[in-house]
């Protein structure tokens, strides 16, 4: 959704046109070749948005801050490439930072009738407290349940899209530990 999606400078387009986002590839050859090409145009655009202060507070407290990454490992998202011994600018050109660059990028990866739906529900994000989170999170789970998604990696984007929306991590973790639950 435009919405979220954050502003680029000219530069920073020509990157990104340059990167490989898929999360999957047909084959090994194909996954190994967009790693050699990622690397380079990922750092030069992380520079920039960087040099700039590009990213939203939020989508960098979500790589960089242990609090937002709920779960049995008690690292951050960056924590945990850490942990596995990637370290510095290998972090970035890693396979599976690519799934986070896309985060950072585009927002959460839901579709933009579900966002929409959602944000009406939701309201004005600063009206919102920690008792919404329960009718808020039962209208998630519906939503998950209407159009089809698998509810842990729904779970995932609902947390991404409700700090988007300016919701507190609190609530945020609570409309995640609901969406978790859809059937």
């Amino acid at each position: 959704m435009e919405k979220y999606r954050i502003a680029l400078t000219e530069a920073e387009e020509a990157l990104v046109s340059k990167i490989d986002l898929r999360l999957s590839h047909r084959n090994h050859d194909e996954a190994h070749a967009a790693y050699n090409a990622n690397a380079e145009p990922i750092l030069a655009l992380l520079a920039s948005l960087s040099e700039r202060d590009g990213v939203p507070p939020q989508r960098i407290r979500y790589w960089n801050d242990i609090e937002y990454n709920p779960g049995r490992v008690k690292a951050s998202r960056k924590g945990g490439f850490e942990r596995n011994n990637c370290l510095g600018e290998d972090i970035y050109t890693h396979p599976h930072f690519i799934k986070h660059l896309r985060y950072i990028l585009l927002g959460a990866d839901l579709p933009e009738a579900l966002i929409l739906d959602f944000a009406k529900q939701a309201g004005n994000p600063e009206w919102i407290t920690l008792s919404d989170a329960i009718p808020l999170g039962k209208h998630a789970r519906k939503l998950v349940r209407q159009y089809g998604l698998e509810a842990h990696q729904a779970s995932e984007e609902f947390f991404k899209l409700c700090l988007d929306m300016g919701l507190s991590l609190s609530v945020a973790l609570s409309i995640m530990k609901s969406v978790k639950q859809a059937r």
